[in-house]
């Protein structure tokens, strides 16, 4: 009789990077979806993996990522997601938008589509814009299992208005309702000084260039923003989430938000951290709010070092060429960039050169987004028992960003042309290998994830684990 296979996949071999533990030298036994042993010597596997001279990272969970801009959701679903499993991540959170009218008829259809489409894992931030919407606030959360909520304190000029400070405070009270574990994201923006801002620029430049689209939303704007948002907050016992931070007086606003004793999570995205005003990609990269000059990128950097900022994502909102018109200029061109297939390149090569620790770059972008919105230790780890979502890396491999191997539906990159270093070569996802080499290797699994409601969330950054979660 032959030897008995005790699991289904054994990674062998490579340096484990664990959130909370560390760097690791083990093998990964996984079974059933699951990660069932971490150790040396873990015996025999119908098929084993050689990790040496890999890092093997926990699935990436983008938080902040929109589905459905450009195409029909059901498309991009597919191709986006398609996208980011390549490029490491298995799991996003995403903002689903109706500027007016209730989420209730769409959810189903929204659900259906990340349950038999996509590649990767999902949850939902509902964006809210109206009273109703806050009014139905409790049944996204009892019928679907939604515990996060986006408001826009600056709207998007013909897509979406600017919420008012008294529905702001309405929805956080609403969202604070459903327990301590629910989360208000919230674009910070003071939505009259970006109005007033953008009108100048209209008046006094047409042509112009991306260091000018960052006077169209001051950094100002941002700081006055985070501020109202903390005091509102405060006032109604919610758990904030800043999303995209992008500037160094942004920075300033959330430590001084979180001495007054806000409950504030803090993200920012790799654009941000890889990109500044002066890239010659020029309105290929134009964003909302917009990538700063270098002293704001440098200040964002200091915030993942000294844990001002908490998580990492991508903002990603996914064009093509056609509908960019970067060649349209200052006011023509439109914001929205593909970001989820560099993600992790980006965050690896940039923070590399940063001196950021391995283990922080990893926990921004894995454990501590999935503890946030109550996904952890189900995602964001390699645990006993957690999901066998792993990426191996090859930490040395350099590639040249070229769109057509992201696999997307864009067919351009903000990173376009820019070398990195530091590349996914093989992501695993519920215990299957999905993709090698760049190559999709396996069809679509991805599920969306309802999540219950808990007594606590954690806000900020985690302190090390002493052993792994059970």
């Amino acid at each position: 009789m032959g030897t008995q296979k005790k699991f289904d996949l054994l990674v062998a071999g490579g340096t484990l990077v664990i959130p909370g533990t560390g760097v690791v030298k083990a093998d990964v036994g996984i079974s059933n979806g699951r990660v069932r042993a971490i150790g040396d010597d873990l015996g025999a596997a119908e098929e084993t993996v050689d990790a040496a001279g890999k890092l093997v990272l926990p699935g990436v969970f983008d938080p902040h990522v929109h589905i459905g801009i450009e195409r029909s959701f059901e498309e991009e679903a597919e191709t986006e997601t398609r996208a980011a499993l390549i490029g490491g991540v298995t799991t996003i959170g995403i903002f689903l938008r109706s500027a007016s009218k209730s989420y209730l008829d769409d959810l189903p259809g929204f659900r259906s589509a990340m349950d038999e489409r996509s590649y990767v894992d999902s949850i939902f931030h509902p964006q809210i814009f109206t009273r109703e919407q806050i009014a139905e606030i409790p049944l996204y959360a009892e019928n679907y299992g939604i515990r996060s909520f986006k408001f826009y304190m600056s709207g998007l000029p013909g897509v979406v208005d600017s919420i008012t400070d008294d529905l702001l405070l309405e929805g956080f009270r609403t969202v604070a309702a459903l327990g301590p574990d629910a989360v208000t994201c919230v674009h910070c923006e003071n939505g009259a000084l970006v109005d007033q801002a953008r009108a100048s620029l209209k008046q006094r430049r047409s042509g112009g260039t991306l260091a000018d689209w960052a006077e169209a939303h001051p950094p100002e704007a941002e700081a006055l923003a985070i501020q109202t948002a903390a005091f509102l907050a405060r006032l109604a016992g919610a758990h904030l989430y800043v999303v995209h931070l992008s500037s160094l007086d942004g920075m300033a606003a959330v430590k001084a938000a979180r001495q007054a004793g806000t409950r504030l999570t803090v993200e920012t995205t790799t654009p941000y951290l890889g990109l500044t005003s002066d890239d010659s990609n020029g309105f290929l990269i134009k964003m909302v709010p917009p990538i700063r000059a270098k002293a704001h990128g440098d200040a964002l950097w200091f915030g993942v070092a000294d844990a001002t900022i908490d998580t990492v994502g991508t903002d990603n909102t996914s064009r093509s060429l056609s509908t960019k018109r970067p060649e349209a200029g200052l006011h023509g061109s439109k914001p929205g960039l593909p970001a989820l297939g560099t993600h992790l390149p980006v965050l690896l090569h940039y923070g590399r050169l940063r001196g950021i620790p391995l283990e922080v770059l990893v926990d921004c972008a894995t454990r501590a987004p999935a503890t946030v919105y109550g996904i952890y230790p189900q995602k964001g780890t390699i645990a006993i028992g957690s999901d066998a979502d792993l990426v191996l890396v090859d930490p040395d491999l350099e590639r040249v960003v070229n769109a057509t191997d992201l696999n997307g539906m864009s067919d351009f990159s903000p990173f376009q042309g820019k070398t990195l270093r530091g590349w996914p070569v093989m992501t695993i996802k519920g215990g299957t290998i999905a993709v090698r080499d760049g190559r999709l290797v396996a069809p679509s699994a991805g599920r969306y994830l309802p999540r219950p409601a808990r007594g606590n969330a954690a806000c900020g950054r985690l302190t090390p684990d002493s052993a792994l979660t059970p």
